[in-house]
This record gives C-alpha cells, structure tokens and sequence, in this order.
C-alpha cells in the first residue's frame, strides 16, 4: 500500500471517529433534556410493636433515708423503716436493690411485660427523732436523664438524691444543680458510680450547701437509672416534714401538678398580702435552657373554675418560686403554662394541732385517650384527675385484675376532681387527661403522680424497600 493511500485511509478514519463522537455528544445532550417515562413506588411503611417480648421495669424509692442519724456518718441517709408498696397490674418478677448502708426492707424491682398495664407507688410514715411525716412517690422507669425539682439545702433542711441501677452493668451519672441563682458550677461531676443491682444515695446539702431552693438533673451513661429526692426537715430540734419528690422527665411548656392541697385546722394568720394560711402553697419553676420567658401559674377545681394565682419570671436557668397567700378552697390541681420548656413543682401541706408535714407534688405525664393507664392507689389515697381540654371526659375505673364491674363517671372540662378508684385501678379516658395520687391524713400530707407510659415508645415504622 502506497503511502498516499495510508493517509486517506487514517484521515477516513479519523473523520469517521469524530462522526461517531458527535452523533454520541447530540444523542447525551437531547436525553438530558427530555423527560424519560419513570416508574416511582413510594416506600411501603409498616408499624410494628416494639414492646412485644420485652419488660418493663419500675424501681421504687424503698425505705426513707435519714441523713445524718450516724453520728459517725453525718453525711451518709441511714433507712428508716418501712414503706408500703402498692402495685396494679401483674407483676412476672418482683426483686430488689442492695443498699450499702442496709435497712430493714430493699428497693423494689417489679417487671412485667411491656405491653402489659402496670403501675406502682410506696408510701411510709416516717417517724424518728428528728423526723416525722409521710413520705409517697411512684415507682418509675430508669431513664438516661431526668429531672427533680423541690427541697433545699438550708439550715434545718436536707436533701438526698437517691440513683437505682435495676441493670446488669454499672451506671456512672452525672448531677447537675440548679438553685435561686441559676446552675451551681462547682456541682458537675461524672463521679457518682452506681453499681448493677444496686441503689446509692448521696446529699445534696454536701454537693450545693446552702441554697433555698434546689432542682436537680441526672444523667446517666451505661445504664439507665431511677432517681428520688428525699427531704426532710426540722424546727429547731423538732420534727417539722418529710417528702419524697418523684422525677420529671423533659421540661414542657405545659405542666399538671394533681393532687396539690393545703388543709389546716388553723385559722387564716396574717400575712404580707392581708389574711393568708399559715403555710402558704408555694410553686417552683426552673427554665433549664437559660431563656427568659414568663410562667402563669393557676388552680383548678372540680368544676372547670380556674383562679389565676400569679406569674413567676423566668431567666437564667435560675429556679423561681411564687408563694400562694391563700390556697383556693376547692382547688385540686395546678397547671403552668410557659413561655419556654420548663419543670416545676408545688408544696402542699397539712396541718392538725402541733403536727406538721408537706409534700412536693411533681407534674404527671399525659394518659392518653382511650388507653387503659394502670393507677396504683396507696391505702388512704384518692385519685385526682385533671382534664385541661375543652371537651368533658368519660372515664372508666375498673380494676387491673378484672374483678368487680367497671365504673364511670364523667369530668367536666377544665375540671379536676377527685375519683373513686380501687387500690389496683384501671383508667381510661375519652380525651387525655393527667392524674395523681394525694394522701392526707390529719396533720400527714403525700403524694405522686400516675406515671402512665409514653404511647408512642412501642410504635416503630419500617419503611421497606
């Protein structure tokens, strides 16, 4: 072949590799522009039960700790006595915690299926030297955060924070505290261990000496746990009150405390504002964000009557208080509406004669509408169901072992009023409604809220592919 020849066949070529390149460019450049059939399936979602074979555990506060009655271990909460647990639902398993410094009864640990009803409260009369008083709070789920609000660390006054591990490995938690000027820095520390199957108790009066009003969060990691506050305080060296404060578990901006209550044989006293009880309600509310905002605080009876009982300014993360003068006859609850996420709390109490005793009510979640909530009722206890709605509530009590016939009654809206309920209660309700458990007994006062479970912890949609 002739070189002339080799060149026209390369230029050929050449000449037809840019065709071929061209015709491909074109043929990119007009699929870019035109629109391609395409088929879409949108994700199949499926919602399953996330609580089937699995168990719920509630860990109860156990016996009262009295801080200070070792003399050679003033810092350490000695147990006193007793308490009685209340339990509704059926419990698979009933255990308990070790507590280093002993007592004469454990910690409870009660299990029962996840998507079983169940439900349990302690109550104690706790009675020593230096202290006297009823002490109730609920038995609770164990959370990786939480929060509890009430007590002081003043003189006469103290404040221990209990932590149980119903776990298999060890908890270490963190307590943040915040007082009436906003978060305490010294007290941040990741150095309290709570060992599995175990339960410890530390002082607050240690850890933020000093303060008049005291809110506490806790934080653990490893393994989820329980907390408690327990107060007790003294009148010179007389007994003056004791409580148990049950946890919260996020700050909202809308909060039911049922329960609350002042009774007295005393007559009205004077006070700043005029004629005023003798020991006035006091409501407690920390906004844990720092933000400043405004809560109004208002009681609420059996009628759907509401009586504004003031506004406490929030800022700072500091935790503010208002002092009710005079606690609305009739009054069974209060609600706070925020401006921003907050926790609370209100200080009820009783008195007879030269007893004394109080008890902070901590807010309870919501039940939500037609879902059985199992209601644990202490001996001596009432039930108290707010219905913050605009629509009257139908409720249903029967009792969680199915004896006996169910019973109704309806709640107006805007209502809280107290219920008939057996000990192993059963509520159901037509719209959302929140619930409590009050104990008085002459110059005795306690009470805690109806922890009813999150619905919304056993559903889980799946989308599939």
């Amino acid at each position: 072949m002739s070189d002339r020849s080799r060149v026209l066949r390369g230029g050929a070529r050449a000449a037809t590799g840019l065709v071929v390149v061209g015709v491909c460019a074109t043929a990119v450049l007009l699929l870019s522009q035109t629109e391609l059939p395409a088929v879409e399936r949108a994700p199949i979602a499926v919602t399953v039960d996330s609580t089937q074979n699995t168990v719920r555990s509630l860990v109860c506060a156990g016996p009262f700790g009295e801080l200070g009655a070792d003399p050679s271990q003033p810092g350490v909460a000695v147990p006193t006595g007793s308490p009685a647990v209340a339990i509704s639902g059926a419990p698979s398993e009933v255990g308990s915690l070790v507590r280093p410094e002993g007592g004469a009864s454990s910690p409870l640990v009660i299990e029962a299926p996840a998507d079983e009803p169940l439900a349990a409260a302690q109550i104690q009369a706790v009675s020593t030297e230096t202290l006297s008083g009823a002490a109730a709070s609920a038995c609770a789920e164990p959370l990786n955060e939480q929060w509890l609000l009430g007590g002081s660390t003043m003189l006469g006054v103290s404040t221990t924070l209990s932590l149980g591990n119903p776990g298999s490995v060890p908890a270490t938690v963190q307590i943040s505290v915040y007082d009436e000027s906003g978060p305490v820095d010294a007290v941040q520390t990741a150095g309290v261990l709570v060992a599995a199957g175990t339960m410890q108790t530390v002082s607050l009066n240690g850890y933020a000496p000093e303060r008049e009003r005291v809110a506490v969060r806790v934080i653990s990691t490893g393994a989820p746990v329980t907390a408690t506050l327990g107060v007790g305080q003294t009148s010179g060296i007389s007994p003056f009150a004791v409580s148990s404060v049950t946890r919260q578990v996020d700050p909202e901006t809308a909060l039911v405390i049922p329960g609350v209550a002042n009774r007295s044989d005393h007559g009205h006293g004077p006070s700043d504002s005029g004629e005023g009880d003798d020991f006035p309600v006091a409501v407690r509310v920390l906004a844990p964000g720092g933000e400043e905002g405004r809560a109004q605080v208002r009681a609420v009876d059996a009628s759907g009557g509401i009586t504004d009982l003031g506004d406490i300014a929030l800022s700072g993360a500091s935790v503010g208080e208002l002092l009710v003068p005079h606690w609305p006859e009739g009054a069974q609850a209060v609600m706070v509406n925020a401006d921003v996420p907050v926790i609370a709390a209100a200080l009820g109490s009783a008195t007879v004669a030269e007893g004394h005793d109080y008890e902070w009510f901590a807010p309870a979640p919501v039940i939500a509408a037609e879902m059985p909530a199992a209601v644990p009722v202490v001996a001596g206890g009432e039930l108290v169901v707010v219905n913050p709605g605009d629509v009257e509530a139908k409720l249903v009590i029967e009792q969680a072992d199915g004896g006996g016939a169910p019973r109704t009654q309806k709640l107006p809206a805007g209502a809280a009023a107290v219920v008939q309920a057996p000990a192993d209660a059963l509520l159901t309700s037509s719209v959302p409604v929140y619930a409590g458990v009050r104990y008085v007994s002459g110059g005795l006062i306690a009470g805690y809220p109806v922890l009813a479970p999150d619905p919304r912890e056993g559903a889980l949609t799946v989308y599939t592919r």
